[in-house]
């Protein structure tokens, strides 16, 4: 076989065979297993088959050592579909948050879902949907361990490991204190509480601000009330769902308005799927958060 056949490359079960006549001799062995129009391969084949007149004599010109695994692969289903098919990739949901986002039933609930859902519906994969600690999703895409992790914010840290989708929507955080506070950064020694790897370290304002990490919203906050920090860095979607049935003043400032989407892990398999999402995410694109 010369070179320039070799380059000339034919792709059938997934597998790259060499074009020249071996197509044409397999459409004619079992034409009904091959689309007219590429070639592939369309129908799995039952063991036992027979080869006769014209299919018999375009088998004796198939190389030896080639005949016997174009045989294997006619009775076998595709390999290059029994592995996709197989193949499950996990979404890290941030916990929490169920009013904007969570999992039931295995399928995306809450007021970000249908934005989500709508990039999703565009990717094909088989996604499962796992609520988890912030911390836990970061750690995992950074390990390869989760494919996907959402809703998350882009920062250079992130970026390393794992590719952001691009602005899908966006979203308030804000400032909750139970002072009235002159503007922060005019405030010395103030503490900061957030989620633990949330991008909180960059809205500290006021000289000598320090921040305490905890795993959750609720816990954040619960600081404050509790006289243990003095300012909450928070989405501002959680504000009511956090402080209801709080009967005292509070207040409410804008740290920042920032993009929401999705990370690729760089480690997963699924590093192949992130031009796929960035595309879904230009489709999807919404500039405010979900009302």
């Amino acid at each position: 076989m010369s070179v320039k056949e070799r380059s000339d490359w034919f792709e059938f079960s997934g597998i790259p065979f060499w074009h020249s006549h071996c197509a044409q001799v397999l459409k004619r062995l079992v034409p009904s297993a091959c689309c007219q129009q590429t070639g592939h391969f369309c129908t799995t084949l039952k063991p036992p088959f027979e080869l006769h007149g014209q299919g018999a004599a375009d088998m004796g010109r198939i190389p030896h050592w080639l005949a016997p695994v174009l045989i294997y692969f006619l009775t076998i289903p595709s390999l290059s579909g029994a592995v996709t098919d197989k193949t499950v990739y996990p979404v890290g949901v941030f916990e929490g948050i169920p009013r904007e986002i969570g999992v039931e039933n295995g399928s995306l609930v809450g007021r970000f879902a249908d934005i989500y859902r709508c990039v999703f519906d565009r990717v094909e994969g088989n996604f499962q949907f796992i609520e988890m600690p912030l911390a836990r999703i970061l750690f995992q895409l950074e390990k390869g361990e989760l494919a996907i992790g959402l809703p998350l914010v882009q920062t250079a840290d992130r970026d390393q490991y794992a590719d952001f989708g691009g602005r899908l929507f966006q979203t308030e955080y804000v400032y909750l204190f139970l002072e009235q506070y002159p503007p922060l950064r005019q405030v010395s020694g103030l503490r900061y509480a957030f989620v633990r790897r949330f991008i909180g370290n960059q809205f500290l304002q006021g000289d000598n601000a320090s921040a305490v990490m905890v795993a959750e919203w609720k816990q954040a906050v619960d600081m404050v009330k509790l006289g243990r920090a003095d300012v909450v860095v928070l989405p501002a979607v959680l504000i009511d769902h956090l402080m209801a049935g709080y009967e005292k003043p509070f207040y409410v400032r804008t740290a920042a308005w920032v993009d929401l989407s999705l990370y690729v892990s760089h480690r997963f398999d699924a590093g192949r799927l992130a031009p796929e999402f960035r595309k879904a995410v230009r489709d999807c694109e919404s500039y405010d958060d979900r009302e």
